[in-house]
């Protein structure tokens, strides 16, 4: 329920810089505490400037506002070409790009999958991996993130 809530009271203020919500990790920092991670994106993408700005708008808030009070630091980063995808509808924007998936439960004995994204349904994706296609539950989905190696051959044809 944190990270819901955390997602709802940011995206409004990153909306506010033209930027969009990509997606929030939580994380450990050896000496800094607990950490909230912040993936922006924009139709131009980001860039350095566009972190700085959004992180200016969440900094006020976040020494105030009672729902950060568990986090020591904040970051606010692009999702990269390697983008991690953390919710459904990111993933129809890459059907046909190769996904790396990290599993909580194995799917055809396998917890890690990389293939093809072919298609995305209501709560699940198919992925063709090497061996077949296989159907994943998203609920099941413990990482997900676009291939760096597919990314990088795309982005230089």
């Amino acid at each position: 329920m944190v990270k819901k809530d955390i997602e709802e009271f940011l995206a409004p203020l990153i909306i506010s810089c033209g930027c969009e919500l990509w997606g929030i990790e939580f994380d450990s920092v050896q000496g800094r505490g607990r950490l909230l991670r912040v993936y922006i994106d924009a139709i131009s993408g980001v860039d350095l400037s566009d972190c700085e700005k959004v992180s200016r708008e969440i900094d006020y808030s976040f020494q105030f506002e009672s729902i950060f009070q568990e986090f020591q630091s904040f970051e606010v980063s692009s999702p990269g070409i390697d983008r991690k995808l953390f919710y459904l509808n990111q993933y129809k924007k890459f059907i046909g790009d190769v996904v790396s998936l990290s599993l909580f439960t194995k799917v055809n004995n396998l917890r890690k999958v990389k293939g093809s994204l072919l298609n995305v349904l209501d709560s699940e994706i198919s992925v063709k991996t090497e061996e077949e296609p296989i159907l994943i539950k998203f609920s099941n989905i413990e990482k997900g993130k676009l291939d760096l190696e597919d990314q990088l051959r795309k982005k230089n044809e």
